[in-house]
C-alpha cells in the first residue's frame, strides 16, 4: 500500500486560478467574435457590474475569476484531504499521525 500524501494547497490554487482566468479570457474573446450568442449573459451574471469592451471591467473580471479559482481550489483541497482520512479510517486503515 502506498503512503498517503495530502494534496498541497498552493499549487492547486494557482492551477485553478490560471484555469479560471484562461476560461474567462476565452469567454470574452468569444464574446468579441460572436456577440449574438446567448451564453454571454452568464458573464454578466457571474461578475456583477461587468461590461464588455471596457478595460477596467475586463481587469475586474480577470481578478474576480482568479478569486473564484482560489476559492474553488481551497474548498476542493480541504474536502479532498478530509475525505481521504475519513475513508482510511472507515476502511480500517490507521489514521496518519501528523
Amino acid at each position: 500500500m502506498t503512503k498517503y500524501h495530502p494534496l498541497p494547497y498552493l499549487p492547486t490554487m494557482f492551477a485553478a486560478c490560471m484555469l479560471f482566468q484562461a476560461v474567462y479570457v476565452l469567454c470574452v474573446a468569444l464574446w468579441l467574435i460572436a456577440p449574438d450568442l446567448r451564453g454571454h449573459t452568464w458573464l454578466i451574471d457571474l461578475f456583477p457590474g461587468f461590461e464588455l469592451l471596457n478595460t477596467a471591467s475586463f481587469i475586474y473580471g480577470l481578478v474576480a475569476s482568479a478569486f473564484y479559482g482560489w476559492f474553488a481550489a481551497t474548498a476542493f483541497v480541504f474536502f479532498y484531504n478530509l475525505w481521504a482520512g475519513v475513508a482510511r479510517i472507515i476502511s480500517g486503515g490507521k489514521a496518519q499521525a501528523k
